[in-house]
């Protein structure tokens, strides 16, 4: 697997992993606190072969370097554009990197083929900084454990329970940065948390009218955010996407059935290649 750094224009250090540093089939972006690790069990089973894919960590998280806030989503999809280059492949984005990915190809048209969206946070205005409760509890957040063992057992019984053990496994080896006191979050508690404060504070929802590539709107039916009425007003912002709910998962829809995220990574990307 090939791991390259990427420097974009203000100067940010980003970290990716993939068959290419530039790759023409998938592109993927992860949600906010995660990391680009987390994409292999989705990667691994895809079907379509060879497949040239690349996924990156945004900045503040994983091995990207960590900037000073505010983290504004605007920044996050000016990465996305100086990373991808100009192959145009399929952009895979979960949450806030699907936001970034959206806002990216709005920016540029062009930067990629079809997107893939899972659970984008593209919310309508007023557009604003706000103080959430996901903020104050990402704030509030355990960031060091003794070892990745430890790490294993509270995430294994806590809120990721539900996810596919591969992807909880990747999570505890690559989300986590080994210092004196153990292990420590790679993605810091504050920058999490400054991620939430400006997850409405960008005009994507007014801006999708610039996106003219196919798209494809991924929710879980158990989801806290991608309810009706809202999934419908976002489908309908985007014209005539493709909408698809995934049964009894949650918004961590990549971590909970990467199967089926694969099986959806591989129609758009079979559609692409004609």
């Amino acid at each position: 697997m090939l791991t390259s750094t990427h420097r974009t224009r203000d100067g940010t250090d980003i970290a990716c992993e993939g068959s290419s540093d530039q790759p023409s089939d998938a592109f993927f972006v992860h949600a906010t606190g995660f990391c680009k690790e987390l994409w292999r069990p989705v990667v691994d089973a895809l079907t379509a072969e060879p497949i040239s894919w690349a996924a990156m960590d945004q900045r503040g998280h994983g091995g990207s370097a960590v900037t000073g806030p505010p983290y504004r989503w605007d920044l996050l999809a000016h990465d996305v554009i100086d990373v991808v280059g100009s192959r145009r492949p399929v952009g895979v984005g979960h949450s806030s990197g699907g936001a970034a990915i959206a806002r990216a190809e709005a920016i540029r048209p062009g930067t990629f083929s079809a997107l893939v969206l899972i659970e984008p946070i593209i919310s309508p205005p007023p557009y604003a900084r706000r103080e959430i409760a996901l903020a104050t509890g990402a704030e509030k957040r355990r960031a060091v454990f003794a070892d990745r063992r430890t790490a294993r057992e509270r995430f294994g019984r806590g809120p990721f329970g539900a996810w596919d053990p591969v992807v909880l496994d990747l999570y505890v080896e690559y989300g986590f940065v080994a210092d004196d006191d153990g292990i420590r979050l790679a993605c810091p508690p504050e920058v999490e948390a400054d991620f939430y404060r400006e997850g409405f504070n960008h005009d994507t929802w007014d801006r999708i009218g610039d996106i003219a590539v196919p798209v494809t709107i991924v929710a879980g039916a158990r989801s806290d955010s991608h309810q009706q009425p809202y999934l419908s007003s976002l489908g309908r912002r985007f014209g005539s996407p493709e909408m698809i709910v995934v049964p009894d998962r949650g918004h961590l829809v990549p971590m909970e059935d990467p199967r089926s995220v694969a099986d959806i990574v591989d129609r758009a990307v079979a559609r692409q290649r004609g």
